[in-house]
């Protein structure tokens, strides 16, 4: 029993419908994995930002401590340690665009990195060859 061109014409409306939910439903489900990537990375950076953090500040105390001893003033000593303070954020404002530059590397290779490597190659080589590096102006 041959098919008439109307029944065809519903079934192929049918199948591209459904074929075009099921792309945006993929859609949606990649788009979540990669918000959900970021945020995992965001915190996990946050984490080991604050437990730096912790571990200078007792760093640059012990040292204040030990240089207020050896200059018999401990107004000298954490005086040394606030210029030493002061060195790194001048450090740290000056490489803003490289650490900036490195921040957004790291959140796009996150996004764009696929798990199931089909062809067996390395991603971050795909993704140095697709993307490039990206530059702050």
């Amino acid at each position: 029993m041959e098919k008439d061109a109307g029944q065809i014409f519903r079934e192929l409306k049918e199948d591209v419908t459904n074929y075009a939910e099921s792309k945006f439903e993929l859609f949606k489900l990649s788009a979540y994995e990669g918000a959900g990537k970021v945020a995992g990375l965001l915190t996990y950076g946050l984490i080991l930002v604050f437990l730096a953090l912790f571990a200078l500040l007792f760093i640059f105390l012990s040292i204040g401590f030990f240089l207020g001893e050896l200059f018999n003033s401990m107004g000298l000593g954490f005086a040394c340690v606030a210029g030493l303070y002061l060195i790194l954020i001048l450090i740290a404002v000056l490489t803003k665009k490289s650490i900036q530059g490195k921040v957004i590397n790291e959140i796009i290779e996150a996004l764009t990195t696929n798990d199931d490597n089909d062809n067996g190659t390395d991603n971050e080589e795909n993704l140095s060859n697709s993307f490039g590096e990206v530059t702050i102006r």
